[in-house]
């Protein structure tokens, strides 16, 4: 078995052997895209990208079958859903009304797989669900085809840590927080009583390397802390797990982690008793930096998997829907037409000839190239409309985005100036909000404060909490301001 992850820098590969959920490591090698061929989990340059797997496949004597992929990607959409046992037609009709507010999506497919723990005897189940358009899709699996590669499953990344996460035993029964760094991404998972409860993912601004990376990547922890306190969860979140810092940034890391909560045990994710592999002297080469390719290596039944869909077109799919609604009047009718297949008979043997003829025809070379011709022109089609669809998504997401520069700090300086001291502590580009400490003598400064900010229109909303007073008579609250989005810039 093969898993490939693909993300916006690294190419990382997996092989191995996943038996009763247990996966044996074989081998872990990886590559650096040097040439930006991938976007936003889009393929922007398919030869280049082609080049790079080739590589890899002919340098490591890889296996051409058995292959999955991972892809880190905005393409898809997944939610944890609840859903009455049956069966897989009928599965993915239900999962296209339970996406019906993903508009953006066209000509979608699905996928899903249970959750750990699931009652097989249960009438209600509960399941990772996720689609994707299916050109997209397709474009993978077109792509690993020039490399002799049949793919037998595509999916998400966080379908892969979800599943990851069930099984390490490190965190049986555990409420904590598990985070999954990968250079400038950054990847929160919240795990109640062991069992994943939501994720979200963050944007690191810092450098890797930099004491405030550590600090930063620290920081977005406390943003699931928030989140679990908002939803009333009655478990105390004991722990916090980090998979893919340097040792280097683990030390500042865990300072950052005790500011936060003293009292939050901080540990690496390591693999436990579900997952075996051997060292190797490549410090990169280990259990947390290759932790989602490995969570791919957990196979899924395959009927629920994004591939088998690809199977079929929309159009094939209507046809099969037509021909099941023919079947049961067909039956009625059987006696009819064994008496009149007497009459077809004689009508067979004179179109037999012509027939003979068609089929000649269609066997001819000509014919043959022309017919190449067309599918390969369809398939630079889809490839164009595939990449073209994602870059208009991807600028309309850029055109959005809030922007936090020197010109944010200055309006922030100019509301607290001659009121108070402001320092801002960190910014979540997931849900846009901008954060930061404030300290005044008095609290009419501070609530003048805050009435400056809210007149400001690059912030969408202002909340402030938790007013304390130091023992020099200082006071101090924490502001959040909601950044506004972009919205004349995405209108241009």
């Amino acid at each position: 078995m093969l898993t490939v992850y693909l993300s916006n820098k690294y190419i990382r590969i997996v092989t191995g052997e996943s038996t009763s959920g247990k996966v044996n490591i074989r081998g872990m090698y990886y590559t650096i895209d040097t040439t930006g061929c991938l976007v936003n989990g889009s393929i922007v340059d398919e030869e280049a990208l082609l080049d790079i797997l080739k590589e890899q496949w002919e340098m490591q004597n890889l296996p051409k079958k058995d292959v999955y992929l991972v892809l880190d990607s905005s393409q898809f959409n997944s939610k944890v859903v609840q859903v009455p046992v049956m069966n897989e037609k009928k599965m993915m009709e239900y999962l296209s009304r339970e996406f019906t507010d993903v508009g953006r999506i066209s000509n979608p497919v699905y996928g899903y797989f249970p959750l750990n723990g699931t009652d097989k005897k249960a009438k209600i189940r509960q399941i990772f669900a996720m689609t994707v358009p299916r050109d997209y899709a397709l474009q993978f699996s077109q792509l690993f085809a020039k490399l002799g590669v049949k793919l037998s499953g595509i999916e998400c990344a966080n379908g892969a840590m979800i599943r990851l996460l069930e099984k390490m035993v490190q965190l049986k029964g555990k409420t904590c927080i598990v985070q999954f760094v990968d250079e400038m991404n950054l990847t929160n998972a919240l795990l109640v009583d062991g069992k994943y409860e939501t994720f979200n993912k963050k944007r690191l601004f810092s450098e890797p390397g930099t004491p405030g990376y550590a600090v930063e990547t620290a920081r977005a922890a406390n943003n699931l802390m928030q989140f679990a306190k908002a939803q009333n969860i009655p478990q105390k979140i004991t722990d916090v797990y980090i998979a893919g810092l340097t040792d280097e940034d683990y030390a500042v890391y865990e300072d950052g982690i005790a500011q936060i909560n003293p009292e939050l045990g901080v540990e690496q994710l390591e693999t436990g008793g579900s997952f075996i592999y051997s060292k190797t002297d490549d410090p990169y080469i280990s259990f947390a930096n290759f932790a989602l390719a490995i969570g791919g290596m957990l196979k899924t039944d395959p009927r629920g998997n994004i591939v088998t869909q690809l199977k079929y077109t929309p159009e094939q799919i209507e046809k099969r829907k037509a021909r099941r609604k023919i079947t049961i009047p067909v039956g009625a009718v059987v006696g009819v037409l064994v008496l009149a297949s007497l009459i077809f008979l004689v009508r067979k043997i004179m179109l037999g000839s012509e027939l003979k003829a068609l089929e000649e025809y269609n066997q001819r070379e000509s014919v043959l190239e022309a017919c190449e011709e067309y599918d390969a022109a369809q398939e630079r089609m889809s490839a164009i409309s595939a990449i073209h669809t994602g870059m208009e998504s991807l600028g309309d997401e850029i055109g959005e985005y809030p922007l936090v520069d020197s010109s944010v700090e200055a309006v922030i300086t100019s509301c607290a100036e001659g009121l108070v001291s402001a320092e801002i502590s960190s910014y979540d580009s997931t849900t846009g909000i901008l954060s930061f400490n404030t300290s005044a003598g008095n609290v009419e400064q501070i609530n003048r404060f805050i009435e400056l900010l809210m007149e400001e229109e690059i912030f969408a909303s202002v909340d402030y909490t938790g007013y304390s007073q130091n023992q020099d008579g200082d006071w101090s609250v924490n502001v959040n301001c909601t950044m506004a989005p972009v919205q004349g810039e995405a209108e241009e």
